[in-house]
């Protein structure tokens, strides 16, 4: 079996799984909760264009696979206002355990007394040993797999200025995410990420009682090249249902000395009428402490047809860096 014959069979099958989730469940793919609104200052400078990056801390966002091209151990943590209105809060860990295997976690809070979403949950990456049959051999030494497992609370309701007749509830569920990164060479990766490809969620209403509303799966590709030190990435968010439209993101990142890292990042609808672009922008300032450890100071600012809006953070990371792999030519 080729590369590109395995890499093909994944894609493939991750679709039809999406595919046959969302659509069994007959929902359109915009959530009305646990919409895709929280996600790290890194990625957010870069546009969101990050399936195929994904290498620190916010991989339980964007791509479980990534943790394992995490070269430190490291922590996040970011806050913004939507709409400057409803607080957004995400913190995250990545831990490499050795070549093959990494760890991640993150927990992450949208909204207020309202309508307050909590997710909290872990992630593992992987890399099989290459398989030999006969003459050949599937070489996965240059791959990651991974997946994402959390769990899902609500509540609204609890604003004091609801007057008397004010609708209140809770709601819980779990939801899984998997993700892949073929990493070609020292320059090029490719990702793709299911999110919600397995996931349940059921309400608890004062006025319409139990009942479940599951969070519509969402499917991205992306692609991320490193050019003299300019990474330039790319994503592309399949539309699942006729009632949405795909996504495109272009980010770029470059660094200054492992002091100043630059970020600038576009996105934009196809084939629609409202293409809701967005620019993003963002920084990080870095200083290492003591031998082994790096902090660094985080923001961007994303400029939208709804909503500015902006993001700030910061990382710790510790431990010696590992080295990436240098690639294959297959």
């Amino acid at each position: 079996m080729s590369l590109i014959k395995s890499v093909t069979a994944i894609c493939i099958a991750m679709f039809l799984g999406v595919s046959q989730n969302s659509f069994s469940q007959g929902l359109s793919n915009i959530p009305g909760a646990f919409a895709e609104a929280g996600v790290g200052v890194r990625p957010s400078g870069m546009g969101q264009a990050y399936t195929a990056i994904s290498d620190d801390a916010n991989a339980f966002l964007t791509n479980p696979a990534g943790l394992l091209l995490g070269r430190r151990a490291n922590f996040t943590a970011n806050y913004a206002k939507l709409f400057g209105l409803i607080p957004s809060s995400y913190v995250g860990l990545l831990y490499p355990l050795g070549t093959n295997y990494a760890i991640g976690g993150g927990f992450l809070y949208t909204g207020d007394d309202a309508l307050g979403e909590y997710t909290v949950g872990v992630s593992f990456a992987y890399t099989p040993p290459n398989l030999a049959i006969g003459d050949k051999e599937i070489y996965f030494d240059q791959m990651s797999f991974g997946i994402t497992i959390k769990g899902r609370w609500a509540s609204f309701g609890n604003n004091p200025d609801g007057g008397a007749n004010q609708v209140t509830g809770s709601g819980s569920g779990f939801s899984i995410d998997l993700g892949y990164i073929l990493y070609t060479n020292e320059n090029l990766s490719l990702g793709v990420m299911v999110r919600d490809l397995i996931n349940s969620f059921r309400w608890d209403s004062s006025v319409s009682g139990t009942y479940n509303e599951d969070v519509p799966a969402t499917l991205r590709f992306g692609g991320a090249y490193n050019l003299d030190g300019l990474l330039i990435a790319f994503d592309l968010r399949k539309a699942l249902h006729d009632d949405t439209s795909n996504r495109t993101y272009i980010g770029v990142e470059k660094a200054f000395h492992d002091i100043v890292k630059l970020r600038a990042g576009f996105s934009n609808n196809l084939g629609t009428t409202d293409l809701n672009r967005r620019w993003s922008f963002g920084i990080s300032l870095l200083q290492q402490v003591m031998e082994n450890y790096t902090v660094g100071m985080n923001a961007a600012y994303r400029v939208g047809n709804i909503e500015n809006l902006f993001r700030f953070g910061l990382d710790v990371y510790w431990g010696k860096a590992k080295q990436r792999p240098k690639g294959r030519v297959y």
